[in-house]
């Protein structure tokens, strides 16, 4: 039997990673920095979180980079989330520590969450070497802006409606309008609302919950929705100007994967201030042999 070559990461040791080892690729690095950060804060947190992160790194080769992070939820019937990554220059090393792990669970179907540029082939031929194959779930572009920028941010709330943090009663109708609750369970949108920031805009006079975003399991901005009746009238700038700014003065640096084909999603962050990164970043669930769509892993 191999031995392993990963070790859970001590959280003594996620400071050193994140801040050194994972800041010399910045903003390239905000996705896996901002997860391992998520994880932290959870774990931490005054409510505990019904998912659970697992966090692994090389110990005798922490300055490389290599890392691969999992988010399990309770929910049987979903898949676990895995975050992955490796400093420029260090792909080979990636590459057999993806191979010769044992810690993925191939067969059950994971899927690999905004996978940088520098490793996607790695991980679409990995995939394909289990026996398996690849379904691109989606390929996202990452836009973010600095945390000092987003702290000054401005903006005017109408006098019809008022701005106030997400609760628990408002979950139901969160996720009823989540597009991707195929892939992330309800309990996604329960932990986030308890243990990070999020917001809604409300009708001052029905207190009905109008649009709302916030600051999810990746540790980025997600879940931005505005109910259909009340589409066009800027609520969603509104919305992602107030999670944004509340993510800077909280010392976050506000991110936000958005499918490339949302071309409504990215003029919108655009117009707030969010720059772009230039590569994709695909989203790739794992499926048996015969899965249709699969990924060609020599694309674009």
């Amino acid at each position: 039997m191999r031995n392993e070559y990963l070790i859970e990461m001590p959280e003594d040791v996620t400071e050193y990673f994140c801040e050194v080892v994972l800041k010399r690729d910045w903003p390239n690095s905000i996705h896996v920095y901002h997860f391992i950060k998520n994880a932290i804060a959870w774990k931490r947190g005054q409510c505990t979180a019904l998912s659970c992160y697992k966090l692994f790194y090389l110990p005798d080769d922490i300055e490389n980079g290599t890392f691969i992070g999992f988010l399990s939820r309770p929910e049987k019937d979903y898949p676990e989330v895995i975050v992955t990554y490796t400093s420029p220059g260090n792909e080979e090393q990636f590459q057999r520590v993806l191979i010769n792990t044992h810690l993925i669970k191939w067969r059950n179907k994971p899927l690999f969450q905004a996978i940088p540029s520098t490793i996607k082939n790695i991980v679409c031929t990995t995939i394909e070497e289990k026996g398996l194959k690849g379904k691109l779930y989606s390929n996202a572009v990452l836009k973010w802006i600095p945390a000092d920028t987003a702290a000054r941010l401005d903006y005017e709330v109408p006098s019809d409606v008022y701005i106030d943090q997400l609760a628990v009663e408002n979950i139901e109708q969160i996720y009823s309008l989540w597009a991707h609750s195929d892939v992330y369970p309800k309990s996604d949108i329960w932990d986030t609302v308890r243990l990070n920031i999020g917001f809604g805009v409300f009708s001052r006079d029905s207190r009905e919950l109008l649009a709302w975003a916030m600051c999810g399991s990746y540790g980025g901005l997600s879940t931005l929705i505005v109910e259909p009746n009340y589409r066009g009238r800027g609520l969603g700038k509104l919305i992602v100007m107030a999670v944004t700014k509340e993510m800077g003065q909280s010392g976050i640096t506000p991110h936000a994967l958005i499918n490339m084909k949302n071309n409504l999603s990215l003029s919108l962050f655009k117009s707030v201030g969010y720059m772009k990164i230039p590569e994709k970043y695909p989203y790739i669930l794992v499926g048996d042999s015969d899965t249709s769509n699969s990924f060609d892993s020599s694309g674009p």
